[in-house]
């Protein structure tokens, strides 16, 4: 019987040791220790920290549809769903607008702009926000195709002053963008406007009864305007 108590008492104390020597305390790094590690691995100092270099950003280079924000830095930005061919004249009828107009007012001249082929011309972002300007753009074309541009040096070219603005350019060299236009000018010879919270069709009316001169092109925008 002592025999077996013995073997028994052996095999508990050999169970014990393990458990007992992960019990001790870890051991921590000595200061010898510490001044090797901070030796091999120092701090860098102030002169140090001002010659690391800055990792710059990738560029990116956006893809055809997407919105340039460096055109629009430069002043001037096409809008996604524009519906205009890269590449064709420029459209000869422009209304210069606000997204702040009323809403029913917004809605009738995109759908008369997608019917006439006109371009819709905004000075600026909605609320300086380019995601909210997009948003709303979008709403209000839908499934339309129309052009869009923000491009606020064509508000002090064709001396737009109110919105919405009707212009329509009686030849093409009126359409570049080195039209000259003083911040006090006239309509010049080059195009006629038209200003007030009007229908496009009543504006393409008031352009020709000024400008009999304008009839080759407004009357074939308001034919197709009134056929479609």
């Amino acid at each position: 019987m002592p025999g077996r108590i013995d073997r028994v008492a052996l095999w508990v104390l050999a169970f014990l040791v393990p458990c007992v020597a992960l019990a001790q305390a870890p051991q921590w790094p000595t200061p010898q220790d510490i001044d090797r590690a901070l030796k091999a691995n120092p701090f860098p100092g102030a002169d140090r920290i001002g010659s690391q270099p800055i990792a710059q950003p990738p560029r990116v280079n956006p893809q055809r549809g997407a919105i340039d924000i460096e055109a629009l830095a430069r002043g001037k930005v096409h809008l996604p769903n524009a519906g205009a061919a890269s590449g064709t004249a420029p459209a000869p009828l422009r209304i210069f607008i606000t997204l702040d107009m009323p809403r029913a007012s917004l809605q009738l001249l995109t759908d008369q702009a997608s019917r006439a082929g006109a371009v819709l011309v905004l000075r600026g972002l909605k609320s300086q926000s380019m995601r909210e300007t997009v948003a709303m753009v979008g709403e209000l074309i839908g499934e339309r195709k129309v052009a869009w541009i923000i491009d606020p040096e064509a508000f002090t070219r064709f001396a737009v002053r109110q919105a919405p603005t009707f212009v329509l350019t009686l030849n093409d060299a009126s359409n570049d963008a080195q039209l000259g236009c003083s911040s006090g000018c006239a309509t010049p010879a080059g195009f006629v406007s038209v200003a007030g919270d009007v229908s496009l069709d009543y504006a393409l009316e008031v352009i020709l009864r000024r400008r009999p001169e304008a009839a080759p092109r407004a009357e074939s925008i308001l034919k197709r305007l009134r056929a479609s």
